[in-house]
């Protein structure tokens, strides 16, 4: 198998094996959704390797950028996130071989490393290359009806998206400053990003309300028999002020589109809620020499985090 980085012209042969390999799906292997990825980033371009037999594309692996910080320092990040091997070529290796081959080249970049969130069926292979499992994410679920009561009798409000870009990145300066001193892990948000993350998503369907102080992204994800309400980001210049009516236009939305349960990483947001490690498996391959941080990082208490910084997409 060669082995090459991608090119510009390589993109309608990649996204013709990932649906060959992976099938549209819920979310369609569009080159708008490829675009939106791996080139629109506004940490920067994925790193994208491919595999070929002769001239027939066989083989995708895409890791895409991210910045982590802690305290001062950010650090480059990749997800591991779209993969595809060509159906007739299954159990050749090509999985395994190209992603082994994607460490080796970023970590010859800088110092960084590889974080995601894979399933149950995708977890072992990760894991036979290195990985190493952090801890099932704690999320914060608050039933809907335990607020029925303080809905029905508090005053409708009528928030609308109305931040500007530059008072946005004001408090995303805030937001960072504030989780800097912690010195805990946290992705360092901005407008550019915000807007990249909620905003522009041709995957997922984001609702965004703001004031002059805080920006709040969420959606709801249907379920068979119930509908979730998931809070992707909260950004705010003052929490301890803020809060109450992030929370009250949380609960509003939530009643409006029936939805039974909120999910949320805050868990001081709600004080009628169960908190526990509900979330997915954070995985985690330090390509790095600082053991400071590594040691740091396999604790999940350690991680600052939003929903929309783990969640797959």
């Amino acid at each position: 198998m060669i082995v090459r980085k991608s090119e510009s012209s390589d993109k309608s042969a990649m996204i013709d094996l990932l649906k060959l390999s992976l099938g549209e799906g819920i979310l369609k292997k569009s080159e708008q959704v490829w675009n939106y990825k791996h080139e629109q980033n506004p940490f920067g371009a994925s790193y994208v390797l491919l595999g070929f037999e002769e001239t027939v594309l066989i083989g995708i692996r895409a890791f895409m950028q991210w910045r982590w910080q802690k305290g001062e320092q950010i650090w480059t990040a990749y997800r591991a996130v779209d993969t595809a091997t060509h159906p007739n070529h299954q159990g050749k290796g090509i999985f395994k071989k190209l992603t082994l081959q994607a460490l080796d080249d970023v970590a010859q970049k800088s110092e960084c490393f590889i974080f995601n969130t894979p399933n149950e069926k995708s977890r072992p292979g990760y894991l036979k290359m290195g990985w190493e499992i952090i801890e099932a994410i704690p999320i914060a679920i608050v039933p809907v009806p335990f607020y029925a009561i303080s809905n029905l009798f508090s005053q409708k409000l009528e928030v609308e998206h109305i931040i500007s870009p530059s008072r946005l990145d004001e408090i995303c300066t805030f937001h960072n400053n504030r989780l800097s001193k912690k010195n805990g892990i946290f992705t360092p948000k901005s407008a550019a990003y915000l807007k990249w993350r909620y905003e522009d998503n041709p995957m997922q369907d984001y609702t965004v309300f703001s004031n002059d102080d805080w920006y709040l992204a969420l959606y709801c994800k249907k379920h068979r028999f119930f509908n979730e309400l998931r809070i992707g980001d909260i950004i705010s210049a003052n929490p301890s002020l803020d809060c109450r009516l992030i929370r009250k236009t949380i609960m509003q939305f939530a009643f409006k589109n029936k939805c039974l349960i909120v999910t949320v990483a805050d868990k001081s947001l709600f004080g009628l809620r169960f908190f526990g490690k509900f979330g997915p498996k954070l995985t985690f391959k330090p390509l790095t020499k600082d053991t400071v941080f590594i040691k740091s990082a396999m604790d999940i208490k350690n991680w600052n985090y939003n929903l929309g910084d783990l969640e797959l997409f």
